[in-house]
């Protein structure tokens, strides 16, 4: 008899595991902005380039990687329970000024899109700013993740 429940409970886990592991699995992406330079206007405003499309990332387990648009990247700012909007993200940016590469951690409290697609402006939380560049090149902007695309 107890080594039959022992046997039911071994057996039990066995299945449960694999439904924890799927809730738990969901992929986060996280985002590179890249691009020759930007413009910092007020202390707080970053005007990034859309030199080209923004590359996503999956971490593992699942190592999927596509590229977004201004207005499917800006659409993350406004969609589900998950949002940038509810959850600013952290960021990462980084720079080349006399040579040297340098870099700034800063949280992304905002976004849109200006210039008819061309360029978006990422509003930035202010005590982030202070580190900001004032003439940058080779820029490049690593965005914490986000659960849905």
């Amino acid at each position: 008899m107890y080594k039959s429940i022992i046997t039911v409970a071994m057996t039990a886990g066995l299945f449960a595991a694999p439904a924890f592991a799927t809730e738990d699995d969901r992929a986060e992406w996280l985002f590179a902005h890249t691009a020759d330079a930007v413009e910092i206007q007020e202390g707080n405003v970053l005007i990034v380039p859309m030199e080209r499309e923004i590359f996503a990332f999956t971490d593992r387990p699942n190592r999927a990687h596509q590229y977004l648009n201004a207005h499917e990247f800006v659409a993350l700012w406004n969609d589900g329970e998950d949002s940038f909007e509810n959850d600013p993200p952290n960021a990462v940016l980084t720079w080349v000024a006399d040579g040297e590469v340098h870099e700034a951690e800063i949280e992304l409290v905002d976004v849109a899109i200006v210039d008819h697609g061309r360029a978006l402006v990422y509003g930035i939380d202010s005590e982030s700013a202070i580190a900001l560049p004032i003439d940058a090149s080779q820029v490049s902007l690593f965005i914490d993740g986000a659960y849905t695309l």
